[in-house]
């Protein structure tokens, strides 16, 4: 399974549709992970086959009530808490996060919030999670492609250059 993962849009449309368009809208699913929700819109017109699936971030404030703050996916085998991280305080580290995520017995957690890309393991007592933010696509140009498969979790940060 393919995915594009993006966080923090704050209205970079354009940089968002670029990269769908980069990998000319085959994945299998895009997850959005908070803060610009309404940026969807592009991709959504022009790749409406493409499954997309978010949660809210703590600046889409309108019109979201449909729209969960977290959620916990099953990818090929792989437990993932897909969040955007604002209530795990992750812009000041990462305990919180990983201490839910084990509660939570999730493998990962995909989560936005703090801009800068992420892409680590933090091993806890029950095993390891693996964290996993794509940055900002619009302040750093950086979002996921992650590729999973019996299992496997392969992750990448991209970057969109204009």
């Amino acid at each position: 399974m393919k995915l594009l993962v993006f966080s923090d849009s704050h209205s970079a449309k354009s940089k968002m549709l670029r990269a769908v368009d980069i990998h000319k809208g085959k994945c299998d699913l895009i997850l959005f992970l908070g803060d610009g929700i309404r940026d969807l819109d592009p991709i959504k017109e022009k790749y409406p086959e493409t499954p997309i699936l978010m949660v809210k971030g703590n600046c889409d404030y309108y019109d979201f009530e449909d729209v969960p703050k977290e959620s916990i996916l099953d990818l090929d085998g792989i437990r993932v808490l897909v969040t955007h991280g604002d209530k795990h305080g992750v812009k000041y580290g990462y305990e919180s996060i990983v201490r839910y995520a084990t509660e939570k017995e999730v493998d990962a957690v995909f989560f936005g919030h703090t801009h800068v890309p992420c892409d680590r393991i933090e091993y806890t007592e029950k095993g390891k999670i693996h964290l996993f933010n794509p940055g900002s696509i619009a302040t750093e140009s950086t979002f996921g492609v992650i590729n999973t498969s019996n299992g496997v979790l392969v992750t990448n940060i991209a970057k969109i250059h204009w």
